[in-house]
C-alpha cells in the first residue's frame, strides 16, 4: 500500500511530467505552426510587368543657382532671393521644355507640393511655394490661357485648424494652418494680386461640414504585382486633374530617399486613414492606417507604388533648394542646394536625385519596384540630363538615416531581389549536398533541383516564402555578380541561423550560429576583396528552427575624407563619422540569374 507521503510525492512528479511535456508541446507547435512568411517570393517568368520598353528614353532638366543662364548667378551654397528662387523654376521649365504640350485651353491643372509638417518657409521639409509660384507663371506665360489651378495635399504631420474640433482630431498631430505657415496663403495673395487664382486645398478632407465629400474610394490596378491594399482612398481632386504635377522636396528618408515617388504618400486621406496616416480613421469600418507592421514588413514600398499607379504625374517639378538629410522631418539638418529639376519620368527624376545625394539609386526599394512595374526607367544611358554642369560636379554626400532606426531600411540598402533557389533535407552548414564542393556549385535554372529566377518581394530573402514553413533544411541561393572593377568591398550580411558565402568559389564569410532574432543589417559585416567581373555568386543558409530569411548587399568603402563643399562632415577617419555615409552599394555593381541575354532584367538597371 502506497504512503501519502508517497502519493504526493508521485503526483508531484507527474504533475512536473505534464507540464514538461506541455511546454515541449507547446516550443514545437510555435515552431511548426508559425506565421507565414510575409515575403512573396514567386516566379519571374509570372510577373505581371517587366519593365518599360527597351526603346525608350526620357530627358531630364538639372537648373543650379550659378548657371549662366541666370540672372544673377550665385553658389550653391548662399542664400536665394525670393525672385532667384522663382527664376530657378522657371529657367528649369524652359531648358526642359516638355510641360507646354500637356496643357490645354480650359485645363484643371493640379499641383501637388510636400508639405508634411507645420514649418516656416525655408526650413527645408516642405516645398518652397516660390518653386509652385514660378511654375505657375511659367504657365501663365507659356500656356494656352484659362488653366484653372489648385495646389492639393493631404498633409500627415498636421491637421487644419478648421478641422480642430472634430471627430478627426486623434492621434496627437500638431492642430494650425500649416499652409499659412509654410508660405501658401501669401503665395496665393502674391498670385491673385496679378489676376491669378489659385485654390488652396486640403486634400485630406472634403470640407469641415463635409469632411467626406469628394474622398473617392480607388482601385489599385491590376497590373500591381504586390498591392499592399487592393484600393485607397483619395480625394476627387487629385483624381480627376487633367494634368497632375508632382512637386516634391530632396530628403532623405526611411525609405533611402522621398522625392517624387514617396510623395504619393501624400495622396491617401487622411479623414480615412487618420493622423499620420497611421491610426486608421475614426468611423466604424474605416480602413486600418498605412504602414501596417512596418519595418518589420515593406509596406511602405508597397503603397508607394499603389498609390501612383492609381494617379500617375503627368509632370514633376522638383524643389532642391533646401534639402534634408539624415530624416525628412523638419528637426532634421538642412543642406542648401539651389537646384530645381524637371521632367516627365518620376523613376528617372528620382534616380538622378540619389545620384546627386551621393546614393546608389539600385539602394532605393521603391524605385527599382518601379522601374519593374513599367512607371519610368533608371538606366542612366536612357536619362538625358540637360544642364551645363555634370552629375558628379552636382554632387553632395548626404547623411543617410541613422543606424537602427525604422529597422535599418534607409541605413542598410537593398538586397538582390532575384535568385535561383533550391532545398535540400539537412542541417549541416558546412556538409555537401550537390555532387561537388558548394565552392564549385553553379546553378542552371530547372535542373538538379533549381528553380527558375525567384522574384522576392522585399529585401528580406526569405526562403519559406517560396517553400513554406519548414522547421528544417538546408537553403541555397545562386546568382551573377558582375563587378565594374576590382576593389574591395564590405559585406553587409544578416542571417537567423548559421549561412555561408561564396564569390567566384572563395568563401567570403561562413558562420555557425545559433538562433537569433532577425533584422536588416546596420552596418558592415566584414570587409572581402572583389575581382572585376562576371563571376558566381552563393548563399547556403541552415534552418534548424522556425525562419530561413537572409539580407544581403555589397557597399563601397569610403575614402578617409570626402571632398571639400560635398558633405557636411567630410572627414571620415571617426567610425561616428564614417556611419553617417556607409551603407551604398557599390555603383556599377550587376547581378543576373541567368544571364542577361535572358530578358528578365529589362527593368533592372544597376
Amino acid at each position: 500500500m502506497i504512503q501519502p507521503r508517497h502519493i504526493r510525492s508521485f503526483l508531484k512528479l507527474r504533475v512536473i511530467a505534464i507540464i514538461g511535456l506541455l511546454i515541449l508541446v507547446g516550443f514545437d507547435l510555435a515552431s511548426t505552426l508559425q506565421s507565414p512568411s510575409h515575403v512573396e517570393a514567386v516566379p519571374v517568368s509570372q510577373l505581371k510587368n517587366d519593365g518599360i520598353s527597351p526603346d525608350y528614353t526620357t530627358k531630364i532638366a538639372l537648373m543650379r543657382s550659378d548657371d549662366s543662364v541666370m540672372d544673377n548667378p550665385v553658389a550653391l551654397d548662399q542664400e536665394l532671393s525670393s525672385e532667384q528662387i522663382i527664376e530657378l523654376a522657371y529657367r528649369a521649365l524652359d531648358l526642359h521644355g516638355g510641360l507646354d504640350d500637356l496643357l490645354f485651353p480650359g485645363a484643371n491643372v493640379v499641383i501637388k507640393p510636400n508639405i508634411v509638417e507645420m514649418a516656416p518657409l525655408e526650413n527645408g521639409v516642405n516645398t518652397d511655394p516660390r518653386i509652385i509660384e514660378g511654375l505657375i507663371m511659367w504657365m501663365e506665360d507659356n500656356g494656352p490661357g484659362d488653366l484653372n489651378y489648385t495646389v492639393a495635399e493631404a498633409a500627415g504631420g498636421w491637421l487644419s485648424s478648421a478641422m480642430r474640433n472634430t471627430r478627426f482630431n486623434t492621434g496627437g498631430a500638431t492642430v494650425g494652418d500649416g499652409l499659412a505657415l509654410a508660405g501658401y496663403k501669401a503665395m496665393q495673395q502674391r498670385l491673385a494680386a496679378k489676376g491669378v487664382d489659385v485654390v488652396l486645398l486640403d486634400a485630406n478632407f472634403g470640407t469641415p461640414d463635409e469632411p467626406l465629400e469628394g474622398i473617392r474610394l480607388v482601385q489599385t490596378p491590376e497590373w500591381i504585382d504586390f498591392p499592399e491594399y487592393p484600393s485607397y482612398w483619395v480625394h476627387e481632386a487629385i483624381l480627376d486633374a487633367d494634368v497632375l504635377i508632382n512637386v516634391p522636396v530632396m530628403k532623405i528618408h526611411n525609405t533611402n530617399i522621398t522625392v517624387c515617388l514617396k510623395n504619393y504618400i501624400g495622396t491617401a486621406a487622411g479623414a480615412k486613414y487618420g493622423t499620420y496616416k497611421g491610426i486608421g480613421g475614426p468611423a466604424p469600418g474605416d480602413p486600418p492606417g498605412l504602414h501596417q507592421n512596418y519595418p518589420e514588413q515593406n509596406s511602405v514600398e508597397h503603397e508607394i507604388i499603389d498609390l501612383a499607379s492609381i494617379a500617375p504625374a503627368d509632370y514633376c517639378l522638383i524643389d532642391a533648394t533646401i534639402c534634408k538629410e539624415r530624416a525628412k522631418t523638419k528637426d532634421s539638418p538642412s543642406v542648401r542646394r539651389n537646384m530645381v529639376l524637371a521632367g516627365t519620368d518620376m523613376v528617372a527624376l528620382d534616380s538622378v536625385c540619389a545620384l546627386l545625394m551621393g546614393l546608389n539609386p539600385e539602394d532605393v526599394s521603391h524605385l527599382h519596384t518601379a522601374a519593374r512595374e513599367g512607371f519610368g526607367t533608371m538606366d542612366l544611358d536612357k536619362i538625358e540630363v540637360l544642364s551645363e554642369h555634370s552629375l558628379k560636379e552636382s554632387l553632395f554626400y548626404f547623411e543617410r538615416t541613422k543606424s537602427g532606426d525604422s529597422g535599418n531600411r534607409g541605413h542598410f540598402g537593398t538586397s538582390n531581389r532575384v535568385w535561383l533557389v533550391n532545398k535540400f533535407d539537412g542541417i549541416d552548414i558546412d556538409g555537401q549536398y550537390f555532387d561537388v564542393p558548394d565552392k564549385d556549385v553553379i546553378a542552371t535554372p530547372q535542373q538538379s533541383g533549381w528553380t527558375e529566377p525567384i522574384y522576392f518581394s522585399d529585401d528580406i530573402i526569405d526562403f519559406e516564402g517560396y517553400y513554406g514553413a519548414a522547421n528544417s533544411g538546408v537553403y541555397y541561393a545562386f546568382c551573377w555578380l558582375t563587378v565594374p572593377q576590382e576593389q574591395d568591398a564590405e559585406l553587409w550580411i544578416a542571417h537567423d541561423e548559421a549561412c555561408a558565402v561564396w564569390i567566384d568559389g572563395e568563401q567570403v564569410y561562413h558562420n555557425d550560429s545559433s538562433y537569433q532574432n532577425f533584422g536588416l543589417p546596420g552596418g558592415p559585416t566584414k570587409k572581402i576583396h572583389l575581382k572585376a567581373g562576371r563571376q558566381p555568386l552563393l548563399v547556403k543558409l541552415v534552418d534548424r528552427n522556425r525562419t530561413a530569411p537572409f539580407a544581403m548587399n555589397l557597399c563601397r568603402i569610403l575614402p578617409t575624407h570626402l571632398p571639400t563643399g560635398q558633405a557636411t562632415y567630410t572627414d571620415l577617419r571617426s567610425s561616428k563619422n564614417y556611419q553617417r555615409y556607409e551603407g551604398t552599394r557599390i555603383l556599377g555593381l550587376q547581378f543576373s540569374a541567368v544571364g542577361q541575354e535572358s530578358g528578365v532584367h529589362q527593368w533592372k538597371t544597376y
